[in-house]
């Protein structure tokens, strides 16, 4: 193939891959997962100063990935473009990295068959549009590889180039190993593929002279550069804490129990043409790298060849990268893993291109004393093999990826899709309107992540968990908004009195907005709580009644209870007076007949950072009774407020609670 017709064809092939990856990337995952969210968060704080060596937020990051897409958030702003584009790009550039790796060792061929295969393959595409961090490993890892084969190869070198000195090639591939340290926990395999490398290939060619000096300044080089984390990382063993969570295989092999290792042996084996990746988060469950029966029939074949070659240092390599590639997964929990097997990348899709390779000369072989017409119609048979088996695999990718996979429930859970919904449509509220958002992380991840969702400023959105929490927001205009994303229960009395006093409801896709315009009916529905309420010493309060000069405690209802012999259900009511600087809880004690608590209910699941003056907070509890216990037995429900992070009870006039006279009755 001449110069220009193989450049014509890697710039296709890389402008074919770029499409797949940049096409509806802010569409497609459909939201963005808490890993990604954390992603973000860290690129704000290095951008902010914090130049760590090592993040340990959300479970621990190695930083290079992270400062590129700091870089990127800086150049394209808080959105998806500025999360996403470091791994469309590094998906890019790693394609072109393994090209040069494989053409290196096989052959132009070989090289733009694999990276084609790769470019419109679900596994790739997957990872170069979320923002994780192991899609920067493969490019890492095939330049470590080439450089590295430049060196140990060198006498085979069919080119045949002057030995000259590998001294420049061994100082880059030093470098790329150590910098593999800085992308990706399963990169740390990478030296010990490479040390496994050099042991192969002086077995199977011990006449073979080894670089030993070239190979050593190698080892060295990555030792030095991979220092600083390495060191960190022993100096701070918890840092790692996912590590621990994922480690048991290798626990129980280490004493002697090799049974799950075995497990996932089996399951790895079977990742690329059987059962893969399980989890939805990263793949359509169970479908295997080569969905499609041509594309894993070629892979079996290419595997058989490469098996056969063995011996072939070329060959050789690709096993053991292989294989080291999947230990990381073989020796953890949740297998087979798509993200710990990443750095297969670099190798896997050159068997497929071998097998069409070595199919194509067996073809040739076969039949040259055939007539012309039929040795050409024969002779095309693998680049229309090669067409189909390529074709086949990009719409097997684009169905699965574009269509099946964002419509999966976990999927749409996993990356939020109705929270980051509901961040997209507040845009068109106005600044003034007061905006309430219902969540499941209402403390961690659901600010972020409607901060990245939006371009409005959401700095006084109000959060609540409407399981159990409505807060309702002070507003200078006279409508009140509350968007309840479809995956939030919202609890149906807290529900029922919003519509009583006069919201309107609209249902949409991903999620339910409630209006609620004017003061008359939140204030008339107020102004009817009950106010049966008691200090400890049976002084009547009248309210509404001021909790620690932060909080007025307003009133209470009893709603009428669904089922007899259900639990008891109550709504309180309070008023934001001066926001609390740190988080605040209600509590509600049944007490008996001896004063003993009997059953309790804690609540408030709202950040009170967001509060603001004149917020009111309905909080339901739902309080059961022991077996065998009426409710005649039941004294008082005391009631009250406590400082979350010292468990300190806010006073109330004279006392640390309320006490609550209900009509509780016989069950």
């Amino acid at each position: 193939m001449s110069r220009r017709r193989e450049w014509s064809a890697l710039t296709l092939i890389l402008l074919i891959a770029a499409g797949l990856r940049f096409w509806g990337l802010g569409d497609v995952p459909p939201g963005f997962s808490h890993d990604e969210v954390a992603n973000w968060l860290i690129a704000r704080d290095i951008l902010d100063g914090d130049h760590a060596v090592y993040f340990t937020a959300a479970y621990g990051h190695e930083p290079l990935y992270q400062y590129a897409q700091a870089a990127t958030v800086a150049l394209f702003g808080d959105h998806w473009l500025g999360l996403r584009w470091p791994s469309a790009a590094f998906s890019l550039l790693g394609l072109a990295a393994s090209y040069t790796l494989l053409r290196h060792l096989f052959s132009v061929r070989v090289a733009l068959l694999a990276i084609a295969w790769s470019g419109v393959s679900f596994w790739p595409l997957f990872y170069a549009r979320v923002s994780y961090r192991a899609i920067l490993l493969p490019l890492v890892a095939a330049l470590s590889a080439y450089f590295f084969l430049r060196v140990l190869l060198r006498p085979l070198d069919r080119a045949g180039r002057a030995p000259g000195s590998c001294l420049s090639k061994a100082l880059t591939a030093g470098l790329f190993v150590g910098l593999s340290i800085y992308t990706y926990m399963a990169a740390r395999i990478l030296p010990f593929i490479l040390a496994a490398l050099v042991v192969y290939v002086k077995l199977v060619r011990p006449r073979m002279s080894i670089p030993w000096c070239g190979v050593l300044v190698i080892f060295l080089i990555a030792a030095l550069v991979s220092a600083p984390l390495l060191l960190w990382l022993a100096i701070h063993p918890g840092a790692e804490s996912r590590v621990a969570e994922v480690r048991l295989p290798l626990d129980r092999l280490l004493v002697g129990d090799p049974s799950l290792v075995w497990q996932n042996l089996v399951a790895n084996l079977k990742f690329f043409t059987f059962a893969g990746d399980p989890w939805p988060r990263y793949n359509v469950p169970g479908r295997p790298v080569f969905a499609e029966p041509l594309g894993a029939t070629l892979f079996v074949i290419g595997l058989l060849i490469t098996l056969w070659r063995w011996r072939d240092p070329r060959y050789g390599f690709l096993l053991i990268w292989l294989i080291g590639s999947l230990s990381p997964s073989i020796v953890t929990s949740e297998a087979p893993s798509s993200i710990r097997n990443i750095l297969g990348l670099v190798v896997v899709f050159a068997f497929p291109a071998i097998a069409v390779v070595e199919l194509g000369r067996w073809v040739s072989s076969k039949i040259p004393a055939l007539e012309f017409a039929i040795h050409r119609s024969v002779s095309l048979a693998p680049q229309a093999l090669t067409i189909l088996a390529l074709a086949l695999c990009a719409i097997s990718t684009a169905r699965d990826y574009f269509i099946r996979w964002p419509r999966n429930a976990v999927v749409r859970f996993d990356y939020q899709a109705d929270l980051i919904a509901v961040g997209k449509w507040m845009e068109r509220l106005p600044a003034e309107a007061g905006v309430t958002v219902a969540g499941l992380s209402v403390d961690t991840m659901d600010a972020p992540s409607l901060a990245l969702a939006s371009r409005r400023d959401v700095t006084d959105v109000r959060l609540c968990d409407t399981r159990g929490t409505l807060s309702i927001p002070s507003s200078s205009s006279d409508d009140r908004w509350f968007l309840i994303p479809r995956i939030v229960p919202f609890d149906e009395d807290i529900r029922q009195q919003l519509m009583d006093w006069g919201a309107e409801e609209d249902h949409r896709p991903s999620f339910t907005s409630y209006r609620l315009s004017g003061e008359a009916g939140l204030h008339r529905g107020l102004s009817r709580l009950g106010a049966a309420v008691t200090l400890p010493d049976d002084t009547a309060v009248a309210l509404p009644a001021l909790f620690g000069g932060q909080m007025t405690f307003l009133g209470y209802k009893q709603p009428d209870p669904t089922h007899p012999g259900d639990p008891l259900r109550l709504l309180t009511y309070w008023r934001v007076e001066d926001p609390p600087p740190v988080g605040l809880k209600a509590f509600a004690h049944l007490i008996g007949p001896a004063g003993e608590i009997v059953a309790q209910d804690d609540g408030l699941a709202s950040p009170s950072d967001r509060w603001h003056r004149d917020d009111i907070l309905i909080q339901k509890h739902v309080l059961a009774l022991p077996d065998n216990l009426p409710w005649a037995a039941v004294d008082a429900i005391e009631l009250g407020l406590y400082d979350r992070s010292t468990n300190r009870r806010l006073p109330v006039l004279t006392a640390d609670h309320l006490e609550l006279r209900l009509e509780l009755g016989e069950e």
